[in-house]
C-alpha cells in the first residue's frame, strides 16, 4: 500500500505539480481514504521526503552506478572517457522509460524555480560524483582524447539536459501541430551522436594547444654581458 500511495504521489505531482495536488486526491488514485496516506506518511513533509529518498534520489544512485563499474570505486582515470559518458547517458533513458514520470517531476519542482523539491535535492546532489566525473574527464583532455574546448565542469549538465528537458517537454511537441513527436529512440540516438561528436579531437586540436602552452611559457632573461 506504501508503495501504491508513493507510486500516485509522484505521479499526480509530476502532472500537476506539488502545490496543485492533495492529500484527498492522492488518496483517490490509489484507491484508499485520505486517512491511510496519513498513517504512512503523517503529513505532506513526510511523503514529500519520501519521495525523494525513496524515488528520486535512488534514480541518480542508479545512473551513477554505470560511473563506478566504468572506472572503479578508486576513482582511476577512465580509459575512455567516450564509454563513460555513453554508459550514463544509458542509465538515464533506461531509469526515465521505468520512470516516465521523473523528466517532468525533474523540471517542474526541481529545475524550475520555487520548485517545491528543489532544496531537497541540493542535499543530496552526488557531489563526489560529480567531482570524480569532472576531473576524468578533465585528465582525458590533458591526455589530448577529449575535445579541448568541452568545458568538464559543465559536461554532466549538458548530458542532463539533452536527455531530460525533451523527455519532459515531449507532451507539449505531440500536442502541438507541426512540431515533431519526440520519440525516445530517435532522442538516445541523437544525443549519442551530439556528444560523440562533442567529445571527438579536433583535427590540428594538440598544435593549437602547443602553441597556447608555448606562448603563454616565460620566455628568459638574459642578465647583461650574458652570452649568447
Amino acid at each position: 500500500m506504501r508503495e501504491r500511495l508513493l507510486a500516485s504521489a509522484t505521479q499526480l505531482f509530476a502532472e500537476q505539480g506539488i502545490a496543485a495536488t492533495t492529500m484527498a486526491q492522492i488518496a483517490a488514485a490509489a484507491g484508499v481514504t485520505s486517512a491511510m496516506v496519513h498513517y504512512y506518511f503523517t503529513n505532506r513533509e513526510k511523503l514529500l521526503d519520501a519521495v525523494v529518498d525513496e524515488r528520486i534520489a535512488r534514480s541518480i544512485a542508479y545512473v551513477w552506478s554505470s560511473e563506478n563499474s566504468e572506472t572503479g570505486e578508486s576513482g582511476e582515470i577512465a580509459a575512455h572517457p567516450q564509454a563513460l559518458v555513453q554508459a550514463l547517458v544509458e542509465r538515464l533513458f533506461e531509469v526515465t522509460a521505468q520512470l516516465p514520470w521523473l523528466p517532468p517531476l525533474w523540471l517542474r519542482e526541481i529545475v524550475n524555480e520555487g520548485g517545491l523539491l528543489r532544496e531537497r535535492m541540493l542535499k543530496r546532489l552526488p557531489i563526489e560524483q560529480l567531482q570524480r566525473f569532472t576531473a576524468q574527464i578533465g585528465a582525458a583532455q590533458q591526455a589530448g582524447a577529449v575535445n579541448p574546448d568541452l568545458e568538464a565542469p559543465l559536461l554532466f549538465m549538458s548530458i542532463l539536459a539533452l536527455v531530460m528537458l525533451p523527455l519532459a517537454t515531449s507532451k507539449l511537441w505531440q500536442s502541438t501541430r507541426g512540431l515533431p513527436k519526440v520519440e525516445r529512440e530517435a532522442l538516445r540516438r541523437h544525443v549519442t551522436a551530439l556528444l560523440a561528436g562533442a567529445m571527438r579531437v579536433p583535427e590540428g586540436a594538440h598544435l593549437r594547444r602547443d602553441r597556447t602552452d608555448t606562448a603563454a611559457r616565460p620566455r628568459s632573461r638574459r642578465t647583461p654581458g650574458e652570452s649568447t
